[in-house]
């Protein structure tokens, strides 16, 4: 008995030998294979809505810097911060799929870990926008004092270096996997160890450690409930400012303008924080789904191209939701093209005429009651 055992242990290390002994001529056969990477649809799908992203937020920061003054007030940094993200993001996209990065894991870590970072500052700079919203309406006569300049700046420096340090500089330095994997030309990687090493790296989003991607899921899962957080609570303040400003008038909780303009508010703060949710949650399901898989899948390494184009649409969409819905940022984004497409430069007299021309419009077809446009204010809250 004693011999058969010992001669069935020794053909099941014979199996592993030889499975091993494949395993990593497979490996090396694919490292090896210097056939060109074929553009897949996802990415040509996210390559069209990345050229789309880029535009729209060159032309949201050509209206911060060449609009009205206004426009460059401390508050609107907080956009443009978010702009220069989503305008970073939509380029990162575009040079992961078409730059040439070589063999070396270690550019693949560069490369992707810059557009995580440019993904991490958009998030950050979303929850820097909805603090402030709802700064502004918890803390209206501290609101100045509170956010100064140099707070503002503070926390829009916080927010890049986060994403600078936690996602890029770290895993450069050695926070990843790229000792244990290798890579096509400008293709694919695998890795190229035993399964038990291999099985604390990403099989989605190489060459990262899985600890990578559970931080990028905790730190959205935090953004999440903090964003809802500050909209719920911001909420809550504009029904009962709203409520108290009608307490003198009859039937206020049958009113149908008090009712829409809470339905309205209500709409606005659930399509925000909605579409948000949304859009990240294909990739946050893939990584949840990455880590807790063990064994190998090829099918996760290729569906994380088509769960990143959701969240490239977020950072289209981002432009529309925070800053094209203002008023005065939207006439100054249709200035901004009109001077681009006929004139090629923006000159400041005709922002100027423009602007006091628009003003002079708007004085003779909005004169209403004081009351009507001071109940405007709630329904068009994220809107100011």
């Amino acid at each position: 008995l004693e011999t058969r055992s010992e001669w069935n242990e020794y053909t099941v290390n014979i199996i592993h030998i030889t499975m091993n002994f494949n395993e990593t001529n497979a490996n090396l056969e694919f490292c090896n294979n210097t056939t060109p990477r074929s553009l897949s649809i996802a990415e040509a799908v996210a390559c069209v809505i990345s050229v789309f992203t880029v535009v729209e937020n060159m032309i949201i920061l050509l209206a911060i810097i060449k609009g009205p003054v206004s426009l460059r007030k401390p508050p609107y940094w907080f956009i443009a911060s978010l702009a220069s993200a989503d305008l970073l993001s939509g380029i990162e996209v575009i040079l992961a799929i078409f730059l040439p990065v070589g063999s070396s894991p270690l550019s693949r870590v560069a490369l992707k870990g810059m557009a995580v970072v440019t993904f991490i500052a958009s998030i950050n700079s979303l929850l820097l926008v909805s603090f402030d919203r709802y700064l502004r309406i918890a803390e209206h006569a501290k609101y100045n004092r509170i956010l100064s300049r140099k707070v503002i700046i503070l926390l829009i420096a916080i927010s890049w270096a986060v994403s600078f340090i936690m996602f890029l500089i770290v895993p450069l330095v050695g926070w990843s996997c790229q000792a244990n994997y290798c890579c096509r030309n400008n293709g694919l990687c695998i890795c190229k160890e035993p399964e038990s090493i291999c099985g604390q790296c990403s099989q989605s989003f190489e060459p990262f450690t899985k600890s990578y991607i559970v931080t990028g899921v905790v730190y959205f899962l935090l953004a999440v409930v903090i964003m809802t957080g500050f909209y719920s609570a911001l909420f809550r303040i504009v029904k009962k400012k709203t409520f108290e400003r009608h307490k003198h008038s009859n039937h206020v909780s049958a009113d149908p303008k008090f009712k829409k303009r809470e339905l309205d508010l209500a709409k606005t703060l659930a399509i925000t924080l909605g579409i948000f949710a949304f859009c990240w949650l294909p990739v946050v399901a893939l990584f949840i789904a990455d880590i807790v898989i063990t064994k190998p899948v090829k099918l996760l390494q290729k569906a994380f191209d088509y769960a990143l184009v959701p969240t490239v649409i977020n950072s289209l969409l981002n432009p529309i939701i925070y800053s094209i819905r203002l008023p005065k940022m939207r006439e100054t984004a249709k200035r901004v093209i009109m001077c681009g497409l006929f004139s090629g430069s923006i000159s400041g007299s005709h922002w100027a005429s423009t602007t006091s021309l628009n003003r002079s419009v708007r004085r003779k077809t909005h004169s209403k009651p004081k009351t009507s446009s001071r109940g405007s204010k709630s329904s068009d809250l994220l809107s100011n």
